[in-house]
This record gives C-alpha cells, sequence and structure tokens, in this order.
C-alpha cells in the first residue's frame, strides 16, 4: 500500500509520466507513512478526453492515491499537498494548453475486502 494512479492528457507538451511517477513515489517515501517497497504507481496517457465544453485547448493531470485506513484528515491533507507540489515543479510553465488542471485525491480502501499476497523469488 499505497496504490497511486496518474492520468494525463495527451495534449500536456513535456510532460515525463516516470519523472512523475519517480518524484511522487520518493515523496510517499519520505512521508514516513508507507514502505517503500509497498509503493505501486502507475502512469496512463489519456488521448480521448473532454474538459468542460471547449474542443480543444484544456488539460489535466490527476493523481489518485488509494490508502488503507487510519490516517486522519490532517495527513491525508498533507499527502496530497505534497503530491501535488512534486508534479508542480516536474511541469514546464506552459504546459502546452490554454488551460491545465493539477488534481490530486487521497481515497480510503475498503480494509475488510483488500487482499494482498507478495510471491518471494525462489532462493538460490
Amino acid at each position: 500500500m499505497p496504490h497511486l494512479t496518474l492520468h494525463y492528457t495527451a495534449n500536456l507538451a513535456g510532460f515525463d509520466a516516470d519523472a512523475a511517477l519517480a518524484a511522487i513515489n520518493r515523496v510517499l517515501a519520505d512521508s514516513g507513512h508507507f514502505d517503500e517497497v509497498s509503493i505501486k504507481s502507475r502512469a496512463l496517457r489519456l488521448d480521448h478526453y473532454r474538459i468542460g465544453t471547449a474542443d480543444a485547448g484544456r488539460g489535466f493531470v490527476h493523481v489518485q492515491l488509494k490508502i488503507l485506513p487510519g490516517r486522519d484528515a490532517a495527513v491525508r491533507a498533507a499527502l496530497s499537498q505534497a503530491v501535488l507540489d512534486a508534479l508542480r515543479t516536474l511541469l514546464p510553465a506552459s504546459a502546452g494548453a490554454a488551460e491545465f488542471q493539477l488534481c490530486v485525491e487521497v481515497d480510503e480502501i475498503v480494509a475488510d475486502v483488500y487482499r494482498k499476497h507478495v510471491l518471494a523469488p525462489d532462493p538460490l
């Protein structure tokens, strides 16, 4: 835990999704709330999207962070802000879109139904 999904629109010029995931994973590991090896992140480029009613010229990066329950609202807000700050340092001043939005949400996974199993490498 946690699971992080980053969605970004194809019109974001110069966005490096791998660098974004690396920076966000570092932020989450440095927060002290997660074991580094438990952080799982992925990025998905969106070639088909709409923002409002405009035909073009808008874009976004949306991060969804899913964590197990037990952290209060202040901790969740701090994690959200830290992820947002990491994203802001990675984006050029002009993102290539007339209007560009960065969004971060932190959701709690229902612990009663979440399952995890780790497959360890075979010993030599």
